[in-house]
């Protein structure tokens, strides 16, 4: 049986740290836009109402964000908010806030650092103020350095648990009842929806259609629409495989399976919204077109896919897990008296039910759920009845020291009886050994 594997405290909180110089860039990119750009058409262009450079803004307050943007914002933050506060959540959070924030700076760097009047990469673009774009180009660049570092930290902070001789802590969890199956529903959903579209793009970009070449399909040369801008390729290859390894962890119910999920429905769910009410707003949601017919609907449903599908994973997801029992499938071993590691399932009493946290800091055992609990005659069986303590290392407190302190007693005791018949014995006249 493989390990459990959790998020070591010191990985968590430096990647915490990290993700949160990650938030507080995209927090500043994002009030920019609502201070220069104003509220109204920042929504306007968000939602499809205003084109850049087209009368939805001013030349010289070229928009820097997309919704993109705003679910990176809300990603960021909820794994800030896990990683600090000890959430189980917060290793898969974390991951999937690196990969996406490392994606979106790298096609940040390219798009300003390409651009200049002469090759626009950006729609009616040929007026961006140079100050800001610069300001992107360097805060884009200095955050990915750091999003590789949070990349090595998180891997290399991956631990075994339980761990011999250390503390339990609270027990990993995975997915509740249905949460994991339907979860690995809409994200395989996805996957396969990414795997389609890019079929479609590239018959078209390759072939006689009327699509993009694969430079604008990968990079977003003159089509993007933002500063921090993604391309359709690029996100393709940022999207397809967060969801295809979701699948497989929602599917197998690993513990990691939680957070990662939560991530990727965090960034989807405000894009999708978004780009639906700009659908409704300007009446496209129901009309094809006569140029790409296939791909206008392959986007359709991969809008209400997106939608529909975050929603149900963020509402599944956000439900309590169930704990992961020690001597369940999956665990190897438990630590057993002395620190010592033992194999198979979890012999009575350490794993008579469910570890949880108690408020002494030990872990606290939920007995009671074996068939010899109640049992007339059951070793421990008023013990194991009700609710029980356990210490955080898995040991019974108290055992091997009684046992111990017994050990050393016994010559003791042997001595006082010895004198106590010498003592008896000189009274009475009767020896010790009559």
């Amino acid at each position: 049986m493989p390990h459990i594997r959790v998020l070591s405290k010191g990985a968590r909180i430096t990647a915490g740290a990290l993700c949160l110089l990650f938030l507080l860039h995209t927090l500043y990119w994002l009030g920019h836009d609502l201070v220069t750009l104003g509220p109204g058409t920042v929504g306007d262009l968000w939602t499809g109402g205003a084109s850049a450079g087209f009368g939805g803004a001013p030349t010289a307050a070229y928009p820097v964000t997309t919704p993109y943007e705003l679910g990176l914002a809300l990603l960021q933050g909820a794994a800030v908010g896990t990683a600090f506060a000890g959430r189980r959540p917060a290793g898969g959070l974390l991951a999937v806030a690196t990969a996406l924030t490392l994606s979106l700076r790298v096609q940040a760097i390219v798009s300003t650092g390409s651009h200049t009047s002469t090759d626009l990469w950006f729609v009616g673009g040929g007026g961006i103020d140079d100050s800001t774009l610069t300001a992107v180009f360097l805060s884009a660049g200095a955050l990915v350095p750091l999003a590789l570092v949070a990349a090595v930290v998180l891997p290399a902070g991956i631990r075994a648990w339980p761990r011999p001789g250390r503390a339990l802590g609270l027990p990993p969890v995975r997915p509740y009842g249905p949460a994991g199956p339907v979860s690995a529903i809409a994200l395989g959903a996805l996957t396969l929806l990414w795997v389609i579209w890019i079929c479609y793009a590239l018959t078209q970009s390759l072939g006689s259609g009327p699509g993009a070449s694969l430079e604008i399909l990968f990079t977003g040369q003159g089509v993007l629409r933002a500063m921090l801008g993604m391309a359709p390729g690029w996100a393709w290859l940022t999207f397809l495989p967060l969801c295809a390894i979701g699948t497989i962890l929602a599917a197998t119910r690993r513990v990691a399976a939680r957070g990662f999920a939560l991530g990727t429905a965090l960034v989807l769910l405000p894009v999708a919204f978004l780009a639906l009410i700009g659908s409704l707003r300007t009446g496209t949601l129901f009309e094809l077109g006569d140029v790409a017919p296939g791909g206008a609907l392959l986007g359709r449903v991969q809008l209400l896919v997106e939608l529909v599908g975050s929603v149900v994973v963020l509402v599944l997801m956000g439900r309590p897990g169930v704990p992961v029992q020690l001597g369940a499938p999956g665990v190897p071993g438990f630590a057993g008296p002395g620190g010592s590691r033992v194999r198979g399932p979890c012999p009575w009493p350490w794993c008579a039910g469910a570890v949880r946290a108690g408020a002494d800091g030990r872990a606290r055992v939920r007995a009671g759920r074996r068939a010899d609990a109640g049992r007339s005659g059951a070793p421990g069986a008023s013990w194991i009845s009700g609710t029980s303590w356990v210490s955080s290392t898995g040991r019974v407190p108290g055992i091997r020291r009684i046992s111990a302190a017994a050990g050393r007693l016994r010559p003791a005791a042997r001595e006082l009886t010895s004198l106590t018949w010498a003592s008896a014995g000189s009274r009475t006249g009767v020896s010790a050994g009559s």
